[in-house]
């Protein structure tokens, strides 16, 4: 949702140094600064994995419906299949 999450943020004056990891974008490999949820699911905390969540860059990120269309028909595909 692009808001800041908890006191992730108070804590950043404190430290001596910042690294920000990023991962690579499911759908293209550019650098996913964004995650984005693959689930209807609404609550702020939700926990789960790769069967929850992606990581995506933004431009997939704005196309997240897209996104998520296409991921639930890739895992009816793969239940489908096997």
């Amino acid at each position: 949702m692009r808001k800041s999450f908890g006191s992730v943020l108070s804590i950043i004056p404190l430290a001596d140094s910042v690294t920000k990891l990023t991962a690579r974008c499911e759908l293209c490999g550019k650098r996913a600064c964004f995650t984005l949820r693959k689930t209807e699911e609404r609550q702020t905390e939700l926990i789960g994995g790769a069967e929850v969540y992606m990581p995506v860059c933004r431009q997939h990120y704005v196309s997240g419906q897209v996104v998520i269309e296409t991921t639930r028909m890739l895992l009816q595909e793969k239940v489908q299949c096997g």
